[in-house]
């Protein structure tokens, strides 16, 4: 018995664990994580179960990895399995991951919880660095991928920090589990500081699809109302007015304090739609179009050289901004409509699921993953390991249900076959 309890305490706490590192830390302390990796493996391994639905989606993950990848080989790519890990291997893991996560219950609310501590480490330290940044004092970066995490313009402000883009899954999350009073253990206070300062940090960092996150979050909740409680909606109205009312004397304080600020943040969001202020993105258009045309079905397959023209930087690279056209681009129609198949049925499945059995937490994880895929558009988001769990946890709550339906079935069958057998 001591020997059970003890497994399932290690099992839950390296799966907290890792999901926490993957927050905070991307694309770093890998050791730690794969130790986490080994842990849920070896002790899940003796009891795997995941729906058909899951497992579908599995499959098609795995196909694509494999499709992208043969055809990278056979064009000889100059780095055939740079997605090979994301789209094949890791996989295979989350099967694990997703089976252990369904056994039971209660690690939802312990995730809850490490969700929003690890949400709350990586806003305070964000913000942190941004008033040091605003008073002339220069910070150390902790964090993988950029040089100077925060930089002050004239009229705006740029946060670089590889982490908003947990930001984009957590924070409508916890929005939503505030706006409903969900119950997660987290004293409401600590919440109300959480939306305070996150909905701060999301404005300041300059990024056009979190500040476009900042605003229509605060929206999502009456969209799922039926789900929440006849108080939860009534108190969801009020803080919402609330939090506009507080935001517009924010903003005004703002705008008059420093002025030009806010037409600088409002010119950074149009800039994104205007060709000649932000030409990267339409140069990698244009040359995408003309790459799928080229091999519209099957595409040029991981690890393809694209050349970047005029007026973008005039670069040769595999990595581009433009996700979804990289896909297109790679794998063709062929494996792009597998693994938009897999991203738009993992979002509907969570709706689906979350309406039937009013479950806020399948909402809020569902919204996530939206603004994921959303981000994912202009910013290569869902390609990592560090950045994939978002499509996995939904996957994982799905599965939690799917599971728990089958096993009633089978148990419904199970008794009329021995009521049968005793009549």
């Amino acid at each position: 018995m001591a020997l059970t309890i003890q497994r399932k305490n290690l099992l839950s706490f390296s799966a907290l664990l890792l999901l926490s590192l993957m927050m905070i830390f991307i694309a770093q302390l890998y050791i730690i994580k794969i130790l986490c990796m080994m842990t849920i493996g070896v002790l899940a391994s003796k009891k795997v179960r995941v729906s058909n639905f899951v497992l579908l989606n599995f499959l098609l993950i795995l196909s694509y990895g494999f499709l992208g990848t043969s055809i990278g080989v056979l064009y000889q790519n100059p780095n055939p399995f740079q997605f090979l890990g994301v789209f094949f291997f890791w996989p295979i893991f989350w099967l694990f991951f997703i089976s252990c996560f369904s056994a039971s219950s209660c690690w939802w609310e312990q995730y809850l919880k490490v969700l929003f501590i690890s949400h709350i480490v990586i806003v305070l330290f964000d913000l942190f660095y941004a008033v040091a940044a605003f008073n002339g004092i220069i910070l150390p970066n902790p964090f993988y991928g950029v040089d100077t995490g925060f930089s002050i313009y004239e009229n705006s402000t740029r946060m670089t920090f590889i982490n908003l883009n947990t930001l984009t899954f957590s924070t409508p999350i916890l929005f939503i589990l505030f706006f409903s009073q969900h119950g997660f253990g987290i004293n409401k206070v600590y919440q109300i500081i959480n939306v305070i300062l996150t909905t701060i940090l999301l404005i300041i960092s300059g990024r056009r699809s979190v500040m476009l996150m900042c605003v229509v979050v605060f929206f999502i909740p009456f969209f799922f109302s039926s789900c929440f409680s006849k108080e939860a909606r009534k108190t969801a109205r009020r803080i919402v007015l609330i939090l506009f009312v507080l935001f517009f004397f924010i903003l005004c304080y703002v705008e008059y304090s420093f002025p030009g600020f806010l037409q600088g943040y409002c010119r950074t969001f149009y800039n994104a739609f205007d060709a000649s202020a932000e030409p990267i993105k339409f140069a990698q258009s244009k040359m995408f179009v003309a790459e799928i045309l080229e091999k519209p079905f099957w595409g040029h397959g991981f690890g393809a050289v694209f050349f970047e023209p005029s007026p973008g930087r005039m670069v040769y690279s595999s990595y581009f901004e433009l996700s979804y056209h990289q896909k297109l681009a790679t794998t063709g129609i062929f494996g792009f409509s597998l693994i938009v198949f897999v991203f738009l049925s993992t979002l509907w499945c969570s709706f689906y699921l979350s309406k039937k059995y009013k479950d806020v937490t399948l909402i809020a994880f569902g919204v996530g993953l939206m603004f994921m895929l959303i981000a994912d558009a202009t910013n290569p988001v869902l390609c990592s390991f560090d950045l994939m769990w978002p499509l996995y946890l939904c996957l994982a709550k799905i599965n939690f249900y799917q599971i728990k339906k089958l096993f009633k079935n089978y148990t419904i069958i199970l008794l009329s076959m021995i009521l049968q057998k005793a009549s």
